[in-house]
């Protein structure tokens, strides 16, 4: 090699172009190919060329297949190969942390840890990852976001919440944690962190921990929980940590639960958290095996919903369950008013409720209080047209989804949207939501069908108002348009 190219500065002004000056297709920047080669075969070289070979993407594998040998798409050949002539600091700019590898692959991590290093995620449960936990702390001590086997589903499930809960008791900085479980001595050291803003947990410690005998606050920033569990283990964490000023609260269940638990969830929210800084209120349940003849046990009762009223502050409300709730057109109108800076409201199920006692009426509260509303999700019997209608109207409010609603007649139930919510342009119904399921139609019975494709009749009216002629005109066209298939239809 001439002594020239010893010089780093030399090969670098080569391979790189001279900054503020474009360069043509033909004397560009090096390809990826051959800043490979350079990589590999050379020692002096190999620090730039891998750091220009990083900087031009996200993927690494996209990287690991530029090299000439294919085999080199496998991790365990690739490290080996190119290992000593690496820095150990491999990516001293590095702040996050993706691993998604196994077993075999797994030790390569070595090469991305680092001092500075932020934020961390390793969703796969493995005898390598939870040998590296322990010693974590001590080379990442800046963590401040982790994310460790966030399923647990593995025989390996007790050996890892030892591993992640005595990791998590040695970082002192964390602001994100996402997992399955912790045990009681880091659920009370989580308890104590004042950076601690977000957790997800699937589950908790049969154990809490003791409650603190002095004034100190559980959780003093936390502003995010999500739990995705039975719906026990949300119950049991608000009624331990009481007063939580969280912004945004998720209970996400893993099974269907009747409308005594809910009513005992929601009731544990509204007395265990505090009411002003809620933003968000989730609660969703996984879909499962349903039993017809039982919907009255699983329909959400109106007076477990106005628990929730005094969370007056509420932007985003959704609640996904069996059969919905057993809402009435007096619930939502004090509903309206309790939520007036309602911007996500959404009311669904997913067998839907065959008899809602709420009408279109219903509806006319949202344009006098919640003024802020752009997507609604609720059902109501829309075979009752009301005789008279409100002024108001509801600009702001774009979609709209109907789920199984009953509806008799297309037309009139158009013109009652179109004048209290004008700007409307997407309406989705239950079999939106269920998209793909190709036994729907068995599921939710044949009503359902039929109100479906009423709803789209509704559905082509609203298309045709997307002109700038007044709803009033396209309304009566449609109507005229419609005449000869009616007259048919009677004959």
């Amino acid at each position: 090699m001439h002594r020239c190219m010893q010089i780093p500065e030399l090969v670098c002004s080569h391979i790189l172009p001279p900054s503020g000056i474009e360069t043509s297709l033909d004397v560009g920047q090096p390809k990826h190919g051959d800043l490979a080669v350079l990589a590999r075969t050379s020692t002096l070289f190999s620090s730039h060329a891998l750091r220009l070979l990083w900087k031009r993407g996200g993927f690494f594998t996209k990287y690991i297949m530029l090299y000439s040998d294919p085999h080199f798409a496998d991790l365990s050949v690739v490290f080996p190969s190119v290992g000593p002539h690496l820095s150990k600091n491999m990516l001293p700019n590095l702040l996050g942390l993706h691993w998604m590898h196994k077993d075999d692959d797994f030790q390569y991590i070595d090469c991305f840890l680092a001092p500075q290093l932020t934020a961390i995620r390793i969703p796969h449960i493995s005898l390598a990852a939870l040998s590296l936990l322990p010693a974590l702390s001590l080379r990442c001590p800046k963590l401040i976001a982790i994310t460790f086997f966030p399923r647990g589903t593995s025989d390996l499930r007790p050996l890892a919440v030892s591993a992640v809960s005595a990791c998590v008791r040695d970082l002192h900085l964390i602001e994100t944690l996402i997992g399955d479980m912790v045990d009681e001595a880091a659920l009370e050291h989580l308890s104590r962190l004042p950076s601690l803003r977000h957790v997800r947990l699937c589950e908790l410690p049969p154990t809490l921990p003791a409650l603190p005998t002095d004034d100190r606050v559980l959780f003093p920033s936390l502003r995010t929980l999500y739990f995705r569990s039975e719906i026990e283990s949300p119950m049991r964490f608000l009624e331990w940590a009481n007063k939580l000023r969280l912004a945004e609260f998720t209970a996400e269940c893993t099974a269907f639960s009747t409308s005594d638990q809910v009513h005992h969830l929601f009731t544990t929210a509204a007395g265990g958290l505090s009411h002003s800084p809620l933003t968000q209120f989730a609660f969703d349940n996984e879909f499962g095996s349903f039993n017809s003849l039982d919907s009255v046990d699983y329909l959400i009762r109106p007076q477990s919903l106005r628990t929730l009223f005094c969370f007056v502050n509420l932007t985003s409300v959704s609640v996904l369950s069996a059969v919905g709730v057993d809402l009435d057109d007096a619930t939502v109108a004090d509903m309206a008013r309790s939520w007036r800076q309602i911007e996500r409201l959404e009311f669904q199920s997913y067998y839907g409720n065959p008899t809602p006692r709420t009408t279109l009426r219903c509806l006319e509260a949202f344009p006098e209080y919640c003024l802020h509303l752009t997507k609604l999700s609720i059902t109501f019997d829309a075979t009752v047209i009301p005789t008279s209608q409100t002024d108001l109207s509801l600009e702001c409010l774009k979609n709209f989804d109907v789920e199984a609603s009953p509806i008799s007649t297309a037309l009139p139930v158009a013109r009652f949207l179109s004048h209290i919510f004008p700007s409307l342009e997407h309406l989705s119904t239950l079999r939106d939501s269920l998209d793909g399921d190709e036994d729907w139609e068995a599921e939710v019975g044949p009503h359902a069908v039929q109100y479906d494709r009423q709803w789209k009749e509704v559905v082509q009216i609203f298309c045709c108002n997307a002109t700038p002629t007044p709803v009033e005109n396209l309304v009566d066209a449609l109507s005229n348009e419609m005449q000869p298939r009616r007259k048919a239809l009677v004959i």
